[in-house]
């Protein structure tokens, strides 16, 4: 991100949304959804285990962005890095093969974020491609409920083996993705703007696109995920308590939706055991991307640095089996913090911390429902779970920083404060 606008003279460099009739608006595909499915639906489909087709695809996304004026790119990636890198020379590295190869890696995540990103901004009417990107992931999930007795469950279904006090095994929705976990995080974003959105235009037609988002969202079982909607959520409806309060059909959904919890939660079925398995710290997989994520990454860069890290792509050569963590590879923290501390040191998390605060001043994020909520999803989500290279994690971020959906502006009379990429 070159810059960020003047908030008292920034432009939206923006198309507003188009007035359509609701016969021609039922018919129009966004221009992005062939692009936004593929990379929702089939990012990993066929290749092996962390890698990823905006990975592969990188090097063209590089070359479109020069071809658009975007030529500085590896130059602003470098210096930005190189700090740490030279840092990390001084203090040695353990591979500088593994070293150069993780940077390149790096380097095309950097590249897909920011091609998503500024496509995103050229886009418009981005409300209309969330709600066709629910649309598509309600039909998906029908269609892998129809399949779950077929051979072709163990695709797009997981067997987590580890079992439930009195049920049968953890069987969760994941479609063609590595794991429930990052399906769920493709479907925040999704989820925050259709509650919001039902909250502040309480239609039968938002109703039923926040059913089909809370159906598979549910089915994959990542309550972690939910748990950062609803808090997310909850924060932007605490500063915008006033105009609810105004909508008694917004409490009525509140109350709603309260009641829907509460009823799962108390009656006995697989959601609920799975609730209370992860409440009482039975879990094994929170357990690895918090408590034994953050335990790892210090005994990681204590080896080295604790400042510095050890670097990029040595954390696979400590060795985590000493600490007893059980679920924890050699080499994997599934933490973006944990993982941060561990490659870059307490200067790595500082800096971090630093650019989220002053953007979130800067770009006026708490005069946004929708932002507001996006920005408490992101914090929570990089202190409990994820990786550093997770494409996804770095488009919530930009969906909190960039003023998007305006409708969900606390007041009418914000001016939108833009990131110019």
């Amino acid at each position: 991100m070159d810059s960020i606008a003047n908030p008292g003279t920034a432009h939206l460099d923006m198309p507003r949304p188009r007035s359509h009739s609701r016969a021609a608006g039922s018919l129009y595909i966004h221009r992005y959804l062939p692009v936004a499915a593929f990379y929702f639906f089939f990012n990993n489909a066929g290749l092996p285990y962390g890698l990823f087709y905006t990975t592969l695809f990188s090097p063209f996304l590089y070359i479109w962005l020069y071809l658009k004026g975007r030529r500085w790119l590896t130059t602003k990636f470098l210096l930005v890095l190189s700090p740490f890198i030279m840092a990390h020379m001084v203090l040695g590295i353990e591979s500088p093969s593994q070293y150069l190869r993780t940077l390149l890696h790096w380097w095309t995540v950097y590249v897909a974020v920011y091609a998503i990103c500024w496509a995103l901004t050229k886009c418009g009417s981005i409300d209309r491609l969330f709600e066709q990107l629910i649309l598509l992931n309600f039909c998906a999930t029908i269609l892998a409920l129809a399949c779950l007795h077929t051979p072709l469950r163990f695709h797009l279904w997981t067997d987590e083996n580890n079992t439930i006090t009195g049920t049968s095994h953890l069987v969760r929705l994941q479609l063609l993705n590595l794991e429930p976990s990052g399906y769920a995080e493709l479907m925040l974003p999704l989820l925050v703007f259709a509650v919001l959105r039902l909250l502040f235009h309480s239609k039968r037609r938002n109703a039923v696109y926040l059913m089909m988002i809370v159906l598979p969202l549910l089915l994959c079982q990542s309550f972690g995920g939910i748990c950062m909607s609803l808090a997310g959520i909850g924060v932007s409806l605490m500063t915008s308590y006033r105009k609810f309060l105004k909508r008694p059909v917004a409490i009525i959904t509140m109350l709603c939706f309260a009641i829907l919890v509460i009823a799962i939660l108390a009656t006995p079925n697989t959601l609920a055991a799975r609730v209370w398995q992860v409440v009482s710290g039975g879990d094994s997989s929170s357990n690895v991307r918090t408590t034994f994520a953050y335990t790892a990454a210090f005994s990681a860069a204590s080896s080295k640095s604790l400042w510095w890290g050890v670097g990029l792509g040595q954390l696979r050569y400590s060795d985590f089996t000493d600490l007893l963590l059980p679920g924890m590879l050699n080499g994997v923290i599934p933490n973006v913090m944990a993982g941060t501390f561990a490659e870059f040191g307490f200067i790595g998390i500082l800096v971090v911390l630093a650019v989220e605060f002053y953007l979130f001043f800067k770009t006026a994020v708490y005069r946004n429902s929708f932002r507001l909520a996006m920005f408490v999803v992101a914090s929570i989500n990089q202190f409990t779970g994820s990786y550093g290279s997770d494409v996804q994690q770095y488009l919530m971020w930009f969906l909190a920083f960039y003023p998007f959906f305006p409708e969900f502006n606390r007041r009418d009379d914000c001016k939108p404060e833009v990131l110019r990429l």
